[in-house]
């Protein structure tokens, strides 16, 4: 089956071997929450590159700089610091606002794509992250096999496993790091491992239907070392660290309809469920539209709504915890709802140079909001 859609659409509905191409491309993300509270700058390069027809290697290198606050329980006597003070404090010393932080990343991310005969794909990839306290090292591999002749149909299986390294600070954790023995850290792991299964099939000549099934093991040190909770606030109120369970399994799937409705006029909407012994079950809902105006430019406006439900052992509530073993008051545990603004273009300067730009607008009631855009520069050679 030919298909006969605008660029746009044959970009959404193509396989990736269909697609493939040289080309470099630079991208700058920022990103500003509720007026300067956090700020991140995020440049980044990616290298596609085809060996003939049976093979594609891609690189991309990015490094993050963040700086800016974010709200825990603190000791107010002794300033927003983030460390643990000892002992009992008064209650009216106990203070939920906002600490200073600023940490950089950069990571790398490499792979290769492997083509046989029947046009089937295996790809091998792997990637490499750095900031001050966290070191992530990950492997990644993925088979494509066509089921029909005319590629209308598809089946992936991917499979990978991430290698986290947490460092811990004495002064954060002492309780599980002994600073009376000298040392300023403690190393903590986590492992991840995650697979997911994928099926294709092309409709008809305007329409496209993706779906895929996953699953993530998580089994390690899952805390946040810098979070932490008031225990026995009516009695002897103490701030400690957080405390999450070591392992977390979960599960969930996807949807995702892609539709030409003209020759200019593409649209794409998704569905995701995500469910996990922590008891948090979130539903995702996206929804994209794009026009081509003409051969050089094309727009796109996008929404997208999440909600998810609350972890077990997360209260907000500084009177709440007193000795149950899991607690945590990281708002990413609890039950909220979020909607995600999109506008987006690209405009082709050239046939090998063109350049793309959006601008996001994020907005989680009664949490916070934040804007955030790329820009970015496409050749291809």
């Amino acid at each position: 089956m030919q298909l006969r859609l605008s660029t746009i659409s044959c970009f959404l509905l193509a396989s990736s071997s269909l697609m493939a191409e040289d080309y470099v491309s630079v991208e700058y993300m920022g990103y500003d929450k509720e007026s300067g509270r956090t700020t991140i700058s995020t440049p980044s390069i990616e290298i596609n590159k085809d060996f003939g027809a049976d093979y594609t290697a891609n690189l991309s290198v990015m490094h993050d700089s963040v700086s800016g606050a974010t709200p825990i329980y603190h000791d107010s006597s002794s300033g927003a610091s983030a460390k643990i003070p000892e002992g009992t404090i008064y209650k009216n010393d106990i203070e939920y606002s906002d600490v200073d932080y600023e940490d950089e990343r950069t990571a790398v991310t490499l792979s290769l794509t492997k083509r046989f005969e029947s046009r089937d794909e295996l790809t091998i990839g792997g990637n490499y992250s750095k900031e001050h306290d966290y070191e992530s090292k990950e492997m990644s591999v993925e088979y494509l096999h066509y089921l029909d002749s005319s590629k209308n149909q598809s089946i992936s299986i991917g499979t990978s496993y991430q290698k986290n390294d947490v460092s811990v600070y004495c002064s954060l954790n002492t309780d599980e790091c002994d600073s009376s023995s000298g040392a300023s850290e403690k190393v903590k792991t986590l492992d991840v491992f995650s697979a997911e299964i994928g099926f294709t099939q092309v409709i008809d000549k305007t329409s496209q239907l993706k779906s895929s099934l996953f699953y993530i093991n998580e089994d390690g040190y899952l805390s946040n070392p810098y979070m932490r909770v008031v225990r026995d606030y009516n009695r002897n109120p103490k701030l400690t660290q957080e405390e999450k369970p070591d392992s977390r399994k979960a599960y969930g799937a996807l949807v995702q309809y892609s539709k030409a409705l003209s020759d200019r006029l593409t649209t794409v909407s998704s569905y995701r469920f995500y469910s996990d012994d922590w008891e948090i079950n979130s539903h995702t809902l996206n929804g994209e539209l794009y026009y081509e105006f003409n051969d050089k430019l094309t727009t796109g406006v996008g929404l997208r709504y999440y909600t998810q439900s609350e972890a077990k052992f997360y209260n907000a509530s500084a009177d709440y915890f007193t000795d149950q073993t899991y607690a945590s008051s990281d708002r990413r545990m609890s039950s909220f709802d979020s909607l995600n603004y999109k506008l987006s273009g690209d405009y082709k300067i050239s046939s090998d140079i063109s350049i793309n730009a959006s601008l996001n607008y994020y907005d989680q009631p009664d949490y916070f909001s934040a804007f955030y855009y790329n820009l970015g520069v496409k050749y291809k050679f």
